[in-house]
């Protein structure tokens, strides 16, 4: 180690390296340990530090008092950890449902069993997860675990019991009932009211546990209920295996089955022989031992019927069409219960049905099937059942009724370089409005009116993305010199555009000004109430009916007409997912992004799942990148034909000569652009560099692509963009403004007949160049507001499901509507899929800036700094996720506590809807604790009825914050300390300050003298 820089090693010799050294290790009692202190992205001396932790946590010695000169030992607690319990707890014990009024089902699939009071149906709740039914992960089908259809019969028996029906005339089953690798479903039967026959409906239904109230269920099942003609006759001990039966090997089934697709664990691997005669086959089956103690909650338990279809089509090849499920079940009759091994004969039933007969050793019956039809699945058609098509959104327009044409007394001016004409547009209908040159001009009138307009010109000629660069550069400029003036604090900047948004029925939005709702988006997400986005048609009608539209408390609106719409997330509804793939055949595919996370997810998925057969991974750095050549040899492996090339899509002349050396034998069929990059800042930190850095991926290089390859006739374009374009992401306006972008161009590319898909993703689980920065406090900021990320499994069934869409434009995003409730007040954009509660929940704390300031009135004094810290401290424990404030030391500074600009921002809102006050988005720089924190927000709330204690508390408040912040000598520490301690002194004794003088405003740029001469003057010398 030379400097504080280079590679510090400990090695120690391993036993695959060095035969017989394991003996030795092992006697010595060394540790075999390897570590250094350079990663990617780490470096200096935190990642240097933890290195030597890591080395001292395996036995190497190391000199903390070198390394640490000023450190101290602390004792750790007693106890490991604390332990926060999160389960309800019942005096009725686990399982029972009568307290709530339920009968329990008695059944290991449900959980309880309902009496409708209007009618003699039923309703069976109950719950499914792989955690608790354990079972169920055993039954995979290309690759996807899903409950099997026996299950399902299973379910049916158990509800026609409850209401005497003991056979199951038919059951179709429409849709698999897929089992997610983490969290549950909720369950529904339901049996329908006895016809006069006797006869009664019956539907199996779920829903993801955490679906919103308003998510509609899948039905996945239908049938009919009957009472049976008695049991069969017993065939008695008859000859087993029959006579003449041929003997089928069932060595290496299993392996067979898992080749063709079934994924079969232990308990469905039941096959233990079979035989052949004529078309019959004959088979006995058997739970594992494991699964034996099991059976008799069942009356059959699925894994085993199950394990009696395997045999179905036994001894011949599965065709093209993939693996067979079951589909339609016809005169199913359980006779005995509790079976753990069968025998079971099946035969023809009509054209396409089987007959299965099942009995047990000694030939008794179990169960009769008259008759089963199976069907044939396809992976796709798993992964679009299973990738939760609640996940899969569009963006409405929905007018909002008796909000047009009010008349408003509404004060508005009109800034920017398109004033003047729009201040002339206004007043001809007949609209007043001020004008002034700029936010400069304006901040320096007497007043501020309510609304200030800020008209942004459409696009003059010239390239697309010149243009796009020109609105947003303005528009951001704008933006940053109103949230920075204190002056327009109590007004709403309004942007206005024409045209950059598609309503219902429109055909596409202008291109250059679109990005402008992107970043402006974003801009109200970090800033709630600060901005209005207002689109309109150039209509009279509109521009007279603007001021009162505008009192509304809509954040995004449009206008067509005089009528007013805002934007709206609405479910997108059910798609063709089985559309015949257009990846497939040996056109050549084109994925921007090189060899990135989601360029390799979607190469792997097109050439494993697709059959493209050849592609080009277009990147930056071609080969050079990270983990390039790997995928190159791995898509190879699979049978694809790919290169892996150096080409910034941006660059317009390097993409060109790209396509042109596609040869015309593989002509390029399909687009997918996944490239981009991230500079994540609030609004108020980007700079027209940093916008740029974002830009140029996204916008140039899409423009490129679609402009280059609009004329051959592709059959795919699908552009990766982005959820913060449409949510408002705060900290990513530019990553916004870009996204947006490529949702504009593929409405444009739709509205000209030409093949467009804009993705507009949240967030993937798996980390990639873009994501890798993120925090956990930035996950859990997004859990919290119930956008939680998405496995990759979850994001290629979704590509599938979206890519049958038929519109431009579709927002696949993993979204918690009950946490998005929970977390305050639901987004405008949300609103129509959110349900926030009608009704108000009566607070004992304070819930606006008033009942806050009148509630400090009746405190006495010296207590309301503890009033306002509380609520500090319980809004920052709310950010960082913690269970309380007990968990935020008051005196910790932020910094300390994990916050960041994102968070810190988060509490600046949370605290403004709490307190009515508007604070900087940098007030944890500004007040570096939650102590400092409260004694600001104290003094601006009693400012208006000063006291002296709460003048003097105030003032300590930002003394100390100087003090926190102040960079002195030794020297001048040890004075500033000597002055306190007499100060402390004299105020213990009884002495008060001579006189108060008011706080300058510039105390945290005071030098050390300065500071002591504040100080002198506020509290006297001694």
């Amino acid at each position: 180690v030379a400097d504080g820089h280079g590679v510090f090693v400990e090695c120690s010799a391993h036993p695959v390296l060095t035969p017989g050294i394991e003996d030795t290790a092992q006697e010595s009692g060394s540790p075999v340990v390897v570590t250094g202190t350079l990663r990617r992205d780490e470096g200096g001396w935190p990642r240097f530090a933890q290195s030597l932790a890591q080395l001292w946590a395996h036995g190497v010695p190391v000199d903390w008092n070198t390394l640490l000169p000023a450190g101290r030992r602390i004792d750790l607690p007693t106890y490991a950890f604390q332990r926060q319990r999160y389960w309800l707890e019942t005096s009725s014990g686990a399982g029972d449902v009568s307290s709530v009024g339920l009968g329990a089902a008695d059944h290991p699939m449900l959980g309880a069993a309902v009496a409708l009071p209007d009618s003699d149906g039923f309703l069976f709740t109950g719950r499914l997860s792989l955690s608790t039914h354990r079972w169920l992960a055993d039954h995979s089908v290309l690759g996807t675990v899903l409950v099997p259809g026996t299950g399902l019969v299973e379910l049916a028996i158990r509800a026609g019991d409850q209401v005497g029906c003991d056979l199951l005339e038919e059951l179709t089953l429409e849709s698999p009932l897929i089992i997610a690798p983490t969290g549950g479903v909720q369950l529904r039967v339901t049996v329908g009211e006895s016809d006069e026959n006797g006869r009664r409906n019956l539907a199996v239904f779920s829903r993801d546990e955490d679906a919103a109230a308003d998510q509609p269920w899948t039905r996945h099942a239908a049938g009919v209920l009957a009472v049976g003609t008695g049991a069969p006759v017993a065939r008695g001990a008859e000859i087993w295996p029959p006579a003449g039966a041929e003997a089928v090997p069932v060595d290496g089934f299993y392996e067979e089955l898992a080749a063709a697709g079934y994924e079969y664990g232990p308990v469905f691997q039941g096959l233990r022989a079979a035989w052949r005669s004529g078309d019959d086959i004959f088979a006995e089956v058997a739970l594992p031992e494991d699964a034996v103690g099991e059976a008799g909650r069942f009356g059959l338990h699925p894994a085993l019927l199950d394990a009696v279809l395997h045999t179905v089509g036994l001894g011949e090849a599965h065709g093209d069409e993939g693996p067979g499920l079951p589909f339609a079940w016809t005169g199913v009759q359980l006779h005995a219960v509790g079976a753990t091994a069968l025998r079971a004969r099946l035969s023809k039933a009509g054209e396409s049905g089987v007959r299965v007969e099942v009995s047990d050793a000694t030939g008794a019956p179990v169960a009769t099937v008259e008759s089963l039809v199976m069907r044939a699945v396809s992976a796709d058609q798993l992964r679009a059942a299973g990738s939760g098509r609640d996940a899969v959104f569009r963006l409405d327009w929905t007018e909002l009724p008796g909000r047009s044409g009010r008349v408003s007394e509404t004060s508005v001016a009109v800034v920017g370089p398109a004033a003047d004409e729009f201040a002339g547009s206004l007043r001809a209908a007949g609209v007043e409005a001020g004008v002034a040159a700029d936010l400069t001009v304006l901040g320096k009138q007497d007043t501020v009116p309510e609304y200030v307009l800020l008209p942004v010109p459409a696009a003059g000629a010239g390239a697309v993305p010149d243009a796009v660069r020109s609105a947003v550069h303005q528009v951001l400029g704008t933006v940053q010199t109103w949230l920075a003036e204190s002056r327009f604090a109590d007004a709403k900047l309004v942007v206005l555009t024409q045209g950059a948004v598609a309503v219902s029925g429109e055909s596409s939005p202008d291109l250059a000004l679109a990005p402008v709702w992107g970043l402006v988006r974003s801009a109200q997400s970090e800033n709630p109430g600060r901005i209005v986005l207002t689109d309109l048609d150039g209509e009279v009608s509109s521009l007279r009916a603007l001021p009162g539209l505008l009192a509304e408390a809509e954040p995004q609106l449009a206008v067509r007409g005089g009528v007013a719409a805002a934007p709206r997330l609405a479910r997108f509804g059910p798609v063709d997912a089985d559309r015949e793939s257009v990846w497939a055949g040996h056109g050549t595919v084109l994925i921007t992004g090189g060899a990135g996370m989601l360029a390799g997810l979607v190469a792997r998925h097109l050439v494993a799942e697709h059959g493209a057969k050849r592609l080009i991974l277009a990147g930056r750095r071609g080969l050079a990148a990270e983990g390039a050549a790997r995928l190159r040899d791995e898509l190879t492996a699979l049978g694809a034909h790919v290169e892996v090339v150096a080409c910034d899509a941006a660059d317009r002349d390097a993409l060109g000569a790209l396509l042109a050396g596609i040869p015309a034998d593989a002509p390029l069929t399909g687009v997918v652009h996944t490239a981009g990059v991230l500079d994540d800042g609030l609004i108020g930190a980007l700079t027209p560099e940093r916008v740029e850095t974002v830009l140029r991926p996204k916008v140039d290089a899409a423009w490129n692509l679609h402009e280059l390859t609009k004329d051959l006739g592709l059959s795919a374009f699908v552009l990766f963009s982005s959820a913060s374009g449409v949510l408002g992401a705060p900290g990513q306006a530019n990553y916004a403004a870009a996204s947006t972008f490529l949702d504009a161009l593929a409405e444009h590319r739709h509205a000209h007949g030409l093949p467009a898909l804009s993705l507009a993703w949240g967030l993937w689980s798996e980390r990639s160049d873009l994501t890798r920065k993120l925090t956990d406090t930035d996950l859990r900021r997004m859990n919290r507001e119930g956008l939680p990320p998405m496995s990759s499994e979850e994001g290629v069934a979704l590509f599938d499901v979206v890519g049958a869409a038929g519109t431009p434009v579709v927002i696949p995003v993993a979204l918690d509507a009950r946490k998005v409730a929970a977390a305050g007040e639901v987004p405008a954009i949300l609103r129509g899929l959110v349900r926030a509660p009608a009704r108000r929940t009566v607070s004992a704390g304070p819930a606006s800036a008033k009942s806050l300031r009148d509630r400090l009135t009746e405190v006495p004094a010296a207590e309301r700094v503890a009033v306002v810290l509380e609520l500090v401290r319980k809004h920052t424990a709310m950010v960082l996720g913690h269970s309380g404030a007990d968990m935020v030391s008051a005196d910790q500074s932020f910094s300390e506590l994990g916050f960041d600009s994102l968070t810190a921002v988060e509490l600046r809102n949370g605290l403004h809807a709490e307190t009515g006050l508007r604070l900087p988005a940098t007030l944890v720089f500004d007040y570096p604790t939650s102590t400092a924190l409260a004694n600001h927000i104290l003094t601006a709330l009693v400012d208006d009825e000063p006291d002296a204690v709460a003048t003097a508390l105030a003032t300590l408040g930002k003394l100390e914050n100087a003090l926190l912040t102040l960079e002195t000598e030794s020297r001048e520490r040890t004075t500033i300390t000597k002055r306190l301690e007499r100060a402390l002194s004299r105020y213990r004794d009884g002495g008060s300050a001579a006189d108060q003088r008011e706080t300058h405003s510039d105390i945290r740029d005071a030098s050390a003298d300065e500071l002591l001469d504040y100080f002198d003057q506020e509290f006297g010398k001694s």
